[in-house]
Parts: structure tokens; sequence; C-alpha cells
């Protein structure tokens, strides 16, 4: 009986969203950050302006020292959903990104990397889940991935057993999930859609809360404080996997080992998903067991400033161990 209203309520709710859908369709802004890739870039606009989500805009900010992108992107400055933004003062990443807060006007933000892709019908679909159900604070989905040629790689589902289209995962377990197993779950920026107005430090200032390297990862998790995700089962983004990407470098990888730690730390202080001692010592045993592989990984090929901070932080990492085994100890 039970299963009989819950299939009810979904209906209702199902279709009370289609209601909405064809009342209003919410703006969505496809934000694309670019600097000195004209190629990638193209087909990042084009995937993005075949979206047949009606409700449309699609800005790119651009700080490339040259005209090469600007030149590529001159023919699609006559689609009206298209704004081309040369932003020549931007020194750095995160003068780029600034310009969002103000260009983007959608309800609805889509960040896309200039070397990734928007795959047929993300918008439509997202969009409908984020009106039709307001418990859902982000959607994402498995991604496709391609090498830097745009040859597929078969590489593995990063969401197995999601029923079709989609499932909804509870926000406080998957935050908890991510933060004890240290794994970006949601997934890149190019994935995920969600309402502007369920975050409050956005990806636009490039180090939400001061975060550098796992910045993404933080605006999921304030996203999911508040709600929940829905996650599709078909890839609707294609992920670009190549030699120039930021994270493939040895000194942003060990920073992003020390961030993870920091916002562990951050949580369990608030008791948001990491709630009890246990869960956080599960996420410091987890580090603790990884430095050999990081050591073996990265020793030679990062700056000796770079080692002395994570050395330092994985010294933190074991007194604060120590303390909460010792506590519980004393407990007991």
């Amino acid at each position: 009986m039970r299963e009989r209203i819950v299939c009810v309520r979904h209906q209702k709710r199902k279709e009370v969203g289609e209601a909405a859908v064809s009342r209003k369709r919410p703006l969505v802004s496809v934000m694309i950050p670019t600097y000195c890739r004209p190629d990638y870039c193209e087909l990042a606009v084009m995937s993005a302006l075949r979206q047949d989500y009606p409700a449309l805009e699609v800005i790119v900010c651009d700080n490339s020292p040259d005209e090469d992108t600007a030149e590529r992107l001159e023919p699609y400055m006559r689609d009206k959903r298209f704004r081309y933004v040369r932003n020549r003062e931007a020194k750095c990443k995160a003068d780029n990104f600034v310009p969002f807060e103000h260009l983007a006007r959608g309800e609805y933000l889509q960040w896309l990397m200039d070397d990734d892709m928007l795959l047929p019908g993300k918008l439509s679909l997202m969009a409908q889940v984020l009106q039709s159900r307001p418990d859902v604070t982000l959607v994402t989905s498995n991604r496709r991935f391609m090498d830097g040629s745009g040859r597929r790689l078969e590489l593995e589902l990063f969401f197995s057993g999601v029923p079709e289209p989609y499932g909804v995962s509870e926000g406080k377990l998957l935050g908890q999930s991510m933060l004890m197993r240290k794994c970006n779950s949601v997934g890149e920026p190019s994935t995920v859609l969600f309402r502007r107005q369920d975050l409050r430090h956005h990806y636009w200032r490039a180090d939400c809360r001061g975060y550098l390297t796992i910045s993404d990862v933080v605006m999921w998790l304030e996203l999911l404080e508040k709600g929940n995700c829905a996650v599709f089962a078909k890839p609707l983004s294609a992920f670009r996997v190549h030699e120039g990407q930021e994270g493939a470098r040895a000194d942003v990888s060990l920073l992003a080992q020390m961030e993870w730690f920091q916002l562990g730390e951050e949580y369990y202080a608030r008791r948001i998903f990491l709630t009890k001692p246990d869960e956080y010592m599960a996420m410091l045993r987890l580090m603790l067991s990884e430095y050999d592989g990081v050591a073996a990984g990265c020793r030679k090929r990062v700056s000796p400033q770079a080692w002395r901070a994570y050395e330092e932080c994985m010294g933190i990492v074991r007194e604060r161990l120590r303390q909460l085994e010792q506590s519980r100890g004393t407990e007991g």
C-alpha cells in the first residue's frame, strides 16, 4: 500500500512539473571561461547552442593573449543567444571567472569548461527535474570521456545502478560519502545544473570559500546541505582527458589532498555530513593510508615548498587521529 502511495505522489509531482514547464521555462545560463583553446572552445560553444532547451543564453569569457578564439567564434555572434566577452584585463583564471556573476542572467546555471561538451538534451532533461522537484538542489549525470583528439575513451561509468531515467540521492548521505571517501561523486562543473539562488559561494569566485583546487566539491557540498542530488543514468556531458588539465600537475594534486583535509575539518566542526567521530576518523585514516602512494607518485615531481606543506598537513592528520582515538579510549 505504501509503495502505491509513493507512485501516485511521484506521478502527481511529474504532472505538476510538466505543467510548470509548459507555462514558463526558467532561463539557463551556460558559462564558458576560456584561455587559448580556440578549437576546444568552438566545440563547447557548438554543443551548448545545439541544446533543445528554448530559454537559453551562452556566454564566453575569454582572457587569451591573442585573438585566435575571438576570430574562431565570430560566426556564432549572429546568434541572439550567444554573447562573447573579451576579458583582456584578466591576469589569471580567477579574474576570468568573476565577470559571470554580472553577465549571467539565468535562474539555472550551467558551467561548461572550454575543453568539455554538453550532449544533446542535457539542459531540457535537467531543467525539468529542477522545476518539478523542489527538494533537488543539483542535477548531475554519467558523463562520456574523450581524449584530446575527441576520440571516445571506454572508461567505466561514474554512476552504476542508477534507475532510468534518473534517481535521487539524499543530500546528507551523499555529502557524508564524498567526505569519508575523499571523492567527488557529483562530477566536474560541466556535468551539473543547479539553481542560482541555492548557492551562496559561486564558482565565479574560482576559490569558493578559499578552496583553490576542489572548489567544485565545495559548491556541491554547499548545495547538498540544502537538498538532494538527482542523477541521470544516461551520459549527458563529455569530459575531455588531456595533458593540459590543471589537475594533472603534481603540486595541484598535493594541494587537493590538503584541501580535502581542510574541508573535512570544517564540516566535522559544524557536525554536518560528518556528525560522528567514527565518520571523521574514517576520512583521516584514508588520508594516512594514501600517503605512501602520494609519496611514490609525487615526491620527485613537486616543489620542495609543496612537499613540506603536505608533510606538515599529514603531521596534523596523525595528531588529530591520535587525539580522537585517545578520546574514544577514554570514553570506553
